[in-house]
């Protein structure tokens, strides 16, 4: 397959995760790459591929960064519900052992690219142990840097690292400190949001405890002066679950801007039915909460 042929298929792979992932409002970055022919004959030489047995399933790649690892999880579950999963590799830690914790998909490539795919297929033999998927690997910001040095010196050569334990338990270290590292970043911007509720910065409240790519769109102001004078509404939102929140919005076919108003109103029509607040939600957008939730009810 020309390399061409590969980053289209690439191309709109990445589209439609950049267009699914933005519409979420998280924060991330995404990357991806086309495996290049001296990488693949790379692979084909440390491993052993077969027709009957395994394929080669990442000639195309992405790599998912979130900046907070609870968003990890929403990462994956959302890829599950847009592609086709063919496999799941998703470690959970573990208090006995501790080691890196691989979070990789592998998905199948779409009907549409699967025939280009078929169709662009050199006449090479070792084009027929490549399987028509793709890798999805998921990882925080943190913990990246780390990933790429273990994978290019550590992965790539492990009969360097057979004699060294002691170095190997350093790196796996390195790794546990990222780890936690990314639970108190997570835990530090929850402190965030308290203090901003205690202190009725409802805006700064919402920011930090949804920690998402909010336009820069101030929260009404009729709105923010309604918290202020009942303060047990904005103590119900701080209250609410995050991922609860994000689940539900991302669970149904919404998409609308990043703005504390919009999140504000959805929050409210979603879990807090408070009559000041429905009757600031702008019409248009009320109507589009009642077509997509009454509607999957009455499925």
């Amino acid at each position: 397959m020309s390399e061409y042929g590969l980053e289209i298929i690439e191309k709109r792979l990445k589209e439609k995760l950049v267009n699914e992932l933005t519409r979420t409002g998280l924060l991330f970055r995404l990357f991806s790459r086309v495996k290049e022919q001296t990488s693949i004959d790379e692979k084909f030489t440390r491993k052993t591929y077969s027709a009957d047995n395994e394929l080669m399933q990442d000639l195309v790649g992405f790599r998912i960064t979130t900046y907070f690892s609870d968003d990890i999880k929403i990462v994956v579950d959302l890829c599950e519900k847009i592609f086709e999963k063919v496999e799941l590799v998703y470690d959970e830690p573990s208090s006995e052992v501790f080691k890196p914790l691989r979070k990789n998909m592998i998905c199948r490539m779409p009907e549409y690219e699967t025939g280009f795919f078929q169709e662009m297929k050199p006449n090479n033999p070792q084009y027929e142990l490549i399987d028509n998927t793709f890798e999805i690997q998921f990882r925080t910001t943190l913990s990246e840097g780390w990933h790429e040095v273990d994978h290019l010196m550590r992965y790539k050569c492990k009969p360097d690292w057979e004699p060294l334990t002691t170095e190997g338990r350093m790196l796996n270290g390195i790794y546990a400190t990222l780890e936690t590292n990314d639970q108190a970043l997570k835990a530090l911007f929850d402190d965030i949001s308290y203090q901003h509720y205690k202190a009725k910065k409802w805006e700064a409240m919402l920011r930090n405890k949804l920690r998402l790519r909010f336009l820069l769109q101030g929260l009404d102001s009729e709105i923010i002066n309604y918290l202020n004078e009942y303060p047990e509404v904005g103590k119900k939102i701080f209250k609410l679950n995050r991922n609860k929140i994000l689940k539900t919005y991302i669970d149904s076919t919404l998409s609308f801007p990043v703005t504390f108003d919009n999140w504000m109103y959805f929050i409210n029509y979603c879990f807090l039915n408070d009559e000041f607040i429905t009757s600031k939600t702008k019409p248009i957008l009320k109507d589009e909460f009642d077509l997509v939730f009454n509607g999957q009810e009455n499925k």
